[in-house]
């Protein structure tokens, strides 16, 4: 056999007449479960989920004073990038169940969040909920590892126990407290 006719690997053929089917998805929506004792009720009504398209002044006001935790999630959002957030306000951040409405917002609001979140809020139990509901959506968690009483995790150790309670691809653990760097 020559070795001009003998080919080894891969050979690609590529054709230019073909069209490629492709669906957008939106991976930017961020479900935020907050609470604030303050909020505006009309604006951001208690276990109802509220989409914002966008954030404005107006919503980070109604959202309570400053120092409120909805407050402060959302003013940290828009800072970072404007995007869509579909908002859950709890009374009480031991209201897990309550969670669960986040599997209506395709229905509800026409969005799907793919990303979610529950700053300072993000106890063991919270996290497991939100891992349920990402796995349901395809979608993301983000959260800190906590204590049952919500008291922050911090030595490296525990960290990692922490991390093996959980058998989830859709969570990212964050060391430290949100929009805190490690070490400050």
């Amino acid at each position: 056999m020559a070795l001009t006719t003998y080919h080894h690997g891969i050979t690609a053929t590529e054709s230019s007449n073909i069209t490629p089917i492709m669906k957008s998805v939106s991976m930017s929506t961020i479900a935020l479960v907050s609470t604030s004792i303050d909020a505006d009720d009309i604006k951001y009504p208690l276990d109802t989920p509220v989409l914002l398209t966008g954030i404005t002044t107006d919503d980070v006001t109604k959202a309570g004073a400053k120092d409120t935790l909805l407050s402060q999630c959302l003013q940290t959002i828009k800072s970072i990038q404007n995007t869509n957030v579909v908002v859950l306000r709890l009374a009480e951040p031991v209201e897990i169940d309550v969670v669960d409405t986040l599997l209506s917002c395709q229905s509800r609001l026409g969005v799907t969040p793919k990303i979610l979140i529950a700053p300072e809020i993000d106890t063991p139990d919270m996290t497991r909920k939100l891992v349920e509901i990402a796995k349901k959506r395809r979608a993301f968690v983000y959260a800190s590892p906590r204590n049952i009483d919500g008291s922050l995790i911090t030595v490296t150790t525990e960290i990692a126990e922490y991390r093996d309670t959980f058998a989830a691809r859709e969570l990212m653990l964050i060391e430290g407290e949100w929009g805190v760097p490690a070490g400050k």
